[in-house]
């Protein structure tokens, strides 16, 4: 794509880095009325919870309105003596483990939170602590186990797959009043969209919304009883009727009930667990951090705890993921220009920058690059950007040696295709002496740019994910976690955040005391919610809460994980091993059993769905589980036989699109195009080969020749010319106007019509509901909308099976 440089009127200039800075971020700038003129600080220690944590709560705003001096104990921002407060505040904190905080737990609760979410301001809070006792780059904390309920494995319901009884009881409360926010084709779609007009869909929006074990925690009925969320008419009332309609499908759901032949340990919940603890990150120079735990609402908090906080606004459609995270499917995520300044301020202070992000692109044909991160002002100007190009990440950098653009970018190679459609840890990592490096999973992925210094950065851009500020480079995907430092993170630092992984992440310990003789032993599971849909099981450990030691060899196989009542039938990783463990084994630390993994499905949600393990042996007990029947394949003599329906090879497709349009294959965009994508172009004339992959690459060069047709007026005159492109295509495009378009497009790229091409009359109705589709934008569309829309149908007839197929 062409850049062209646009001449700035006013640009700030920021140094050009190197200088040295504390390693901390500095603090934010507080009002005169919160300077402190009391006694100095007795100690360093005092002093590191004056910069870290007082200076950021003594705001009014905050806690300053209240816990001063003669007002509300404990006086823990007092104005009069810094050191008093220090002692105020000790009791309130554990800077080993910021997060069990009396000070953090009572925000988390909804005490003055300053923000719309308790656990922004009780992470921002965090952040803050692990400042003041320096611990951020420290290994991560341990955790304590602790005995879970024990609840033995029940009867349980679930949701059938077929969504008939949703569909009578749930869904007409839903459809009637909730589907002008919670449907896709809403004015304002907010997701879940569990009111779509498609039933089908809206059931599985629903899905984990519903409780059939308790249908009053269902979050359908407690969104209008307890939280009072756009009801129809009396919130309890309205309640009340939900959890009829809920209590319905429960009570025409039968019990699952546990196999009797089945060996289970003791059950849990995924709130029956240990919160892991989120630290052992490096986060030294952070000075942006979202970890997408809102989970609700169209704002996602920045909690590095560098003042001003740089929230995001979603805009678009998005979802929430479960397990932390936002999915970007269209629009974007974008923080004030005012707050994104102290990117610009204290990455040029620095001369140094890291951007850490764990993702999951949607697909590997994006490109543009689409901006998954980017501090820009528009597609020609930019500070910095993390960006996509279908197998590759590009960093577009502002510098000594780059445009306004960032040009040029550096870019992992093609040959390595590095970037997938699957969770991802990204880093890029700026400073002027190792220029600019890209590391993918915790490794170097060895592209490096030039050595060049940071210079020039504006700092009235304003950071955003999914897309640039001019709407030009759209991403799809999930982000699970962003982080920006002012720093350049080493590689054996990018090593340490990724071997921390993301989201949120439980210990469950299935109790196994009552089949092994050995009270409070329990095999540990690392569980995390890894989309909206699924739950990731890992690196399970032996331990015994009270320290004991095994009795006796201890022996056990055909370990399996089961919800809700039963064995799962798919995704089962330690079915086949055999974990044997010796007389004396001390189980008082963990004894790790697997390296495996395995991602199982969700079924009534986090809050509902249980868990147990059961055993083909364990201790004196055994379950002969029976084999599954397969039926019996049949297996006929090898045939040479193929279709009758060929493939054109990709250079023949080139070739009749140039042929079909009049443009050559030379021309730059088009040239560039075929080059960029014919890896992904069918190579041989087998339609048994064809992959969908195959036809996004087809698509995209079928519309490189549409738009350089159209640009052409020589060429868009002599194919259309009664249609008035200076027009809006409510003009141009009118029901009277259409066949201008339609008629010319289906005599030159369909002239022959073989009697396997499908009816004409067919082929000029889905044109004209295209166009139709196309133009309906409430009168606001303009003439270029009217060539935008010709390219599409353009597109649609030359990229079809017409052309594709013989």
């Amino acid at each position: 794509m062409r850049i062209v440089l646009l001449s700035m009127l006013c640009v700030l200039l920021i140094a050009c880095g190197g200088a040295e800075v504390e390693q901390n971020p500095p603090p934010p700038q507080q009002d005169n009325s919160n300077n402190y003129t009391g006694p100095v600080p007795q100690t360093a220690d005092v002093q590191q919870f004056k910069v870290n944590l007082w200076d950021n709560l003594v705001a009014d705003n905050r806690c300053g309105s209240c816990h001063q001096q003669g007002n509300t104990a404990p006086y823990f921002v007092r104005r009069d003596d810094i050191n008093l407060a220090y002692a105020a505040m000790l009791p309130l904190v554990n800077l080993a483990d910021p997060a069990q905080s009396l000070l953090v737990q009572k925000v988390a609760g909804g005490h003055n939170c300053w923000l719309s979410s308790n656990t922004a301001c009780a992470d921002t809070i965090i952040q803050w602590l692990r400042n003041w006792g320096d611990t951020t780059d420290a290994e991560q904390a341990a955790v304590t186990l602790v005995a879970p309920v024990i609840r033995d494995p029940g009867a349980s319901k679930a949701l059938p797959e077929s969504s008939g009884l949703f569909a009578a009881e749930v869904y007409p409360l839903l459809r009637q009043y909730c589907a002008s926010c919670h449907s896709p084709d809403a004015a304002v779609a907010q997701a879940p969209f569990f009111a779509a007009s498609d039933v089908a869909a809206a059931y599985q929006a629903s899905r984990s919304l519903i409780n059939l074990d308790r249908p009053e925690l269902s979050r359908l009925v407690a969104r209008l009883g307890g939280e009072f969320h756009n009801c129809w008419s009396d919130c309890a009332s309205d309640a009340a009727m939900m959890l009829s309609a809920v209590r319905a499908i429960s009570d025409a759901v039968p019990l699952t009930e546990l196999d009797p032949q089945l060996i289970p340990s003791k059950a849990l919940r995924l709130d029956d667990g240990v919160v892991a603890s989120s630290g052992g990150r490096y986060e030294s120079n952070q000075i942006a951090f979202y970890q997408f735990k809102e989970g609700q609402g169209n704002q996602a908090f920045d909690t590095s705890g560098v003042e001003p906080a740089a929230n995001l606004t979603l805009q678009g459609d998005f979802n929430w993921l479960t397990g932390w995270g936002l999915q970007i499917n269209s629009g974007r995520a974008q923080a004030s220009t005012q707050s994104s300044a102290k990117l610009a301020q204290l990455i040029g202070a620095t001369g140094e920058l890291s951007i850490e992000a764990w993702l999951i692109p949607a697909n590997v044909v994006q490109q543009g690059p689409a901006a998954i991160v980017s501090y820009a002002g528009s597609a020609i100007s930019r500070n910095v950007t993390l960006g996509q190009s279908q197998y590759n990440y590009d960093f577009l950098l502002r510098s000594s040696g780059s445009n306004f653009a960032g040009m040029p970018a550096v870019s992992t190679a093609d040959a390595d295709q590095l970037l997938q459609a699957s969770l991802q840890h990204v880093v890029l990592t700026q400073d002027p002496v190792n220029g600019q490096r890209i590391y993918v999973n915790g490794a170097d992925s060895g592209v490096q740019g030039a050595s060049v210094a940071i210079s020039n950065w504006d700092n009235s851009f304003a950071l955003m994910l999914g897309n640039e500020a001019d709407g030009s480079r759209q991403w799809q995907g999930s982000i699970r976690l962003l982080a920006v430092h002012n720093r350049a993170l080493s590689a054996a630092q990018v090593a340490q955040n990724f071997s921390v992984g993301v989201g949120q992440k439980f210990y469950l310990p299935f109790a196994i005391g009552h089949l092994i003789d050995l009270p409070q032993s329990y095999i540990v599971f690392e569980v995390a919610q890894f989309d909206n849909y699924s739950y990731l099981f890992s690196q399970p450990y032996l331990i015994n809460l009270d320290g004991l030691a095994l009795p006796a060899d201890l022996t056990f196989s055909g370990m399996a994980l089961a919800l809700n009542g039963r064995e799962i039938t798919a995704g089962q990783a330690w079915t086949r091993q055999q974990f044997s463990f010796n007389s004396g084994t001390n189980l008082s630390e963990p004894v790790p059993m697997s390296g495996l993994g395995t991602v199982i499905a969700t079924e009534a949600g986090a809050a509902s769905d249980e868990f147990f393990l059961s055993f083909g042996q364990i201790g004196q007990y055994s379950n002969v589980r029976s084999q599954p029947v397969f039926a019996v394949q049949q297996i006929s003599q090898l045939s040479s036989d193929s279709s009758d329906i060929g493939m054109r090879p990709f250079a023949a497709i080139h070739a009749s699109m140039s042929q079909l349009t009049g443009v050559s294959q030379a021309t730059p965009a088009i040239a560039s195009t075929y080059q960029t994508i014919s890896r992904q172009l069918p190579a041989q004339s087998n339609i048994e080969t064809f992959i969908s992959a195959q036809q996004m690459a087809i698509t995209q060069l079928g519309i490189a020749y549409c738009n350089a047709a159209i640009n052409d007026t020589a060429i868009r005159s002599a194919w259309f010319p009664a249609v008035n492109f200076n027009a809006s295509p409510a003009e141009a495009f009118s029901p009277a106007n259409r066949e201008a378009l339609i008629s010319p497009l289906l005599h030159r790229f369909a002239p022959l019509q073989p009697a396997t091409a499908p009816a004409e009359s067919e082929a000029r109705a889905e044109l004209n509901n295209l166009i139709e589709r196309l133009s309906q934008c409430n009168g606001a569309c303009d003439s270029q909308r009217t060539r935008t829309i010709a390219k599409a149908a353009c597109t649609a007839m030359l990229a079809s099976a017409q052309l594709l197929l013989y």
